[in-house]
């Protein structure tokens, strides 16, 4: 067999005449890298136009153009140099090692792309790897793990203002969308709307707490019960303005005396107008407020002075009215006798002083009526302002001893004046009212006898309303009762 500078003569593997295509003839003992060295320095031949459309086969691939020379191996550096290994072969002496890119060690020569064909590719899978790689350099071998998702466009950073114009419904949005966007942009609004009302409810409340405060600062600084001393003049009493009660009503001219339950928040001044409305959303120097201020029945007179005489008569019941405040404002905390029997035992004295008078009442009364209602547990306690005489005095206390929510055994005589303060309480909704009633302290009496040995009643006489909410009680008017009075 002839060589020719160490390789066999093409005409040793030339393909029988007539063939179409160019046929390698491989021998067992040549490696697979050695074959296609040899394949690669075969001449070129012309390849059927029924076949491809190139006129001739560029066999190669380091040969950029058909019709140039022969063009050096890549991995070899000089011409003239002996063979220079293969760098996917790690040691000169081991075995030919499989290209990376061929899938299989027992195939053919996988070409260095990936639009050849898995028998070496094809002239134009050669093309394109060409236009991939003009210079020949060697293709990266996985350019995915080193530019992980290059082929996705990155999106561009939007502005603040894009951000914001996107949660409003767009032309280009499907109606579900703009649904969607609508809903969303409707409970922002409702959040940020309640937000703003629950702050300011409580924004008002403190407000209305510090003026509280700095009025009752005010009235207790100048206030000296201790040193006012009413004269007589013959019959009639002299009645001497107090130092708290002058500032106060420099301040407001409606203001007629001070309210006080030891131990609780009721530290407030009171007021009295033409009617009942006025101050129920003004605060005491006439500003809007949800707290209000505690006022008493206009129809009431309390201590009507002119000329330190006493004009008009005092009213006997008076009833004062405050708001059920949730911060324990105003009367906020009387809800805690109704709870509690013990509250009554630890506050069962209200003082509440005129403008020139200091009183205290001793609470005998704890209960509960429905302000609308016209049944037969109807109690028209509001409107008992003054009796007509000692029966319709002892009718009155004795109905609020049969609505008594905590029993005591604080004794109640005709003749003594009463007090009434009146709130709205949530357990009959809209219509409950809460009342707590008190009578004056005697001149002399102990002001604790008869509250310490409070229990709660077991058989009150409840508003028909609240029966009906709650079926399992009810009151028995036979059960043994023991009346104010004769």
């Amino acid at each position: 067999m002839s060589r020719k500078n160490g390789r066999k003569s093409n005409e040793e593997y030339s393909a029988p005449q007539g063939a179409d295509t160019v046929k390698e003839i491989k021998t067992s003992s040549e490696s697979n890298y050695q074959q296609h060295q040899r394949y690669a320095q075969r001449p070129l031949r012309r390849v059927s136009n029924q076949q491809n459309q190139y006129q001739q086969y560029q066999q190669n691939p380091y040969q950029q153009y058909p019709n140039q020379p022969y063009q050096q191996n890549p991995y070899q550096q000089y011409p003239n140099q002996p063979y220079q290994q293969n760098p996917y072969q790690q040691n000169p002496n081991q075995p030919y090692q499989q290209n990376p890119y061929q899938q299989y060690p027992n195939q053919q020569y996988q070409q260095y792309n990936n639009y050849g064909n898995s028998q070496g590719g094809n002239y134009q899978g050669q093309q394109m790897y060409r236009q991939m790689n003009p210079n020949g350099n060697q293709m990266q071998r996985n350019p995915s793990a080193k530019n992980k998702g290059s082929g996705k466009k990155k999106k561009k950073k939007k502005t603040l203002g894009q951000s914001i114009r996107n949660l409003f419904p767009l032309r280009e949005d499907s109606v579900g969308e703009r649904i969607r966007k609508l809903v969303f942009l409707g409970s922002v609004v409702a959040i940020i709307i309640c937000g703003y009302l629950v702050a300011d409810y409580y924004l008002d409340l403190w407000k209305s707490r510090q003026l509280t405060d700095s009025i009752k600062n005010i009235y207790i600084t100048y206030d000296r019960t201790d040193d006012n001393e009413q004269k007589s003049d013959g019959m009639e009493k002299y009645y001497t303005l107090l130092d708290g009660a002058r500032k106060l009503l420099d301040m407001n001219e409606d203001s007629i005396g001070f309210i006080t339950i030891e131990g609780t928040p009721i530290q407030n001044p009171v007021v009295k107008s033409t009617d009942n409305n006025k101050y129920l959303n003004l605060n005491f120097y006439g500003e809007e407020s949800r707290a209000g201020t505690i006022f008493l029945d206009w129809r009431c007179n309390f201590d009507v002075v002119e000329n330190h005489k006493l004009l008009l008569q005092n009213a006997d019941n008076l009833v004062v009215y405050g708001h059920n405040m949730g911060d324990e404002s105003m009367f906020g905390c009387l809800k805690y006798y109704q709870r509690n029997y013990n509250y009554y035992i630890e506050h069962p004295i209200i003082e509440f002083n005129s403008n020139y008078e200091v009183y205290k009442y001793k609470i005998f009364g704890v209960i509960l009526v429905d302000a609308f209602d016209e049944s037969d547990t109807k109690f028209d306690c509001w409107n008992k302002l003054y009796f007509d005489g000692e029966n319709d005095f002892y009718e009155f206390v004795n109905e609020v001893k049969r609505r008594n929510i905590v029993l005591n055994d604080v004794d109640v005589k005709f003749g003594d004046p009463l007090l009434t303060l009146s709130t709205c309480n949530t357990t009959l909704g809209d219509n409950g009212r809460l009342l707590i009633i008190a009578r004056r302290v005697r001149d002399g009496e102990d002001l604790l006898a008869g509250t310490q040995n409070a229990s709660p009643n077991t058989n009150v006489k409840y508003p028909t309303l609240y029966y009906q909410t709650k079926s399992n009680e009810s009151y028995d008017p036979t059960a043994p009762f023991e009346p104010y009075g004769p």
